[in-house]
């Protein structure tokens, strides 16, 4: 009767004295190099359009190495809809921009010009997001935002 009562408290020794096997060091997610936010998004109107600019982010002089491409996140809905004061804005992901071909957006010096059709009697939000090759990504860009009444005039908020 003894004998179960032995292998149960050899077993509880075991589990107390070797409770783990192998490394003994918390796991560790290979590095990621996390990419500066864009800091100076811009948002300029031109009759159904918006032109979206921002700077190529740079590591002194030169590009900084390892970028995939930036994530455009857009939020649309009409003037009427009822805005809640402190939420967060609806943001969807809307198209990714890649240096290499960045179409629908092109290059212009240091910048990145990327139009987009807005239409009128809305309200629109954009952030850029920047995604590096080895998984990490940046914080959200600044937000603009702007509406647009019915004769296509826009008005900043």
């Amino acid at each position: 009767m003894n004998l179960p009562r032995i292998d149960l408290i050899i077993c509880l020794g075991f589990l107390i004295f070797f409770p783990q096997c192998g490394k003994k060091a918390p796991p560790a997610a290979p590095e990621a190099t996390v990419p500066p936010a864009v800091k100076d998004l811009k948002a300029e109107t031109i009759g159904d359009k918006v032109l979206l600019t921002w700077s190529v982010l740079n590591k002194g002089n030169t590009l900084f190495d390892g970028l995939e491409h930036f994530g455009v996140y857009k939020s649309e809905s009409h003037i009427s809809a009822e805005i809640c004061p402190g939420c967060p804005i609806p943001f969807e992901h809307y198209l990714d921009i890649k240096l290499d071909d960045p179409k629908p957006a092109r290059v212009e010096g240091d910048r990145i010009v990327f139009p987009d059709n807005i239409k009128a009697d809305h309200r629109y939000a954009y952030k850029v997001v920047v995604y590096h090759k080895s998984g990490g990504v940046s914080k959200d860009s600044n937000i603009v935002e702007f509406a647009v009444g019915s004769d296509q005039g826009a008005s900043a908020q």
